[in-house]
């Protein structure tokens, strides 16, 4: 179990890293678009193919480093009011059937996505902005990534669900955690 809980804290500075690449480009996006209000405002002209570097590269930079971070975090939808009122041993093979369910579709995203980051890479994908035309296909690469990390999330969820007692929702806390049912839920 001690090397299970090392191999995820070392997993835990990928979140980190994608927790701080997404803060960054989310600052660019205020900067940018601030600057580019500012401009069209003061100057009577818009910053040239500032609407499409935040659609283009700022957008997905700030949404798909940050899912591993998300899921990790147990934000995502659950119903643990019917979940609890069953036997522990029900309880743990539901969660696992979901968990494996969850390793399937994010397996099958994860490939699809990454086949269609090296179609874009032979084909060169790229957008029109400010006159030039500028490369997408590399951050075309971020959902697989995004998505395999929470592929290896899944991985570890599952073998912590299988080798201890309870039913783990995330890797740190417990389904009936009582911190996790007075959460509000967001939707």
């Amino acid at each position: 179990m001690r090397k299970l809980e090392r191999c995820y804290s070392y997993f835990g500075y990928t979140k980190k890293l994608g927790v701080f690449l997404s803060g960054i480009a989310m600052f660019g996006m205020i900067i940018l678009i601030t600057l580019d209000v500012l401009s069209r405002n003061l100057l009577s002209s818009s910053i040239p193919g500032s609407y499409e570097f935040v659609q283009n590269y700022l957008m997905s930079l700030a949404s798909f480093s940050i899912i591993i971070y998300a899921y990790s975090s147990g934000i995502m939808p659950r119903i643990p009011i019917v979940l609890e009122k069953l036997p522990l041993i029900i309880q743990k093979i539901l969660h696992q059937t979901m968990l494996l369910f969850e390793l399937i579709i994010v397996a099958l995203i994860t490939y699809y996505s990454f086949g269609y980051a090296l179609t874009g890479t032979e084909k060169n994908f790229s957008f029109p902005a400010a006159g030039d035309l500028f490369p997408i296909y590399p951050f075309l690469y971020l959902v697989p990534l995004g998505f395999g990390c929470i592929f290896i999330e899944i991985i570890f969820l599952l073998i912590k669900n299988i080798i201890s007692k309870g039913v783990w929702i995330t890797f740190d806390k417990q389904q009936g955690d009582t911190d996790i049912q007075d959460q509000p839920y967001v939707s």
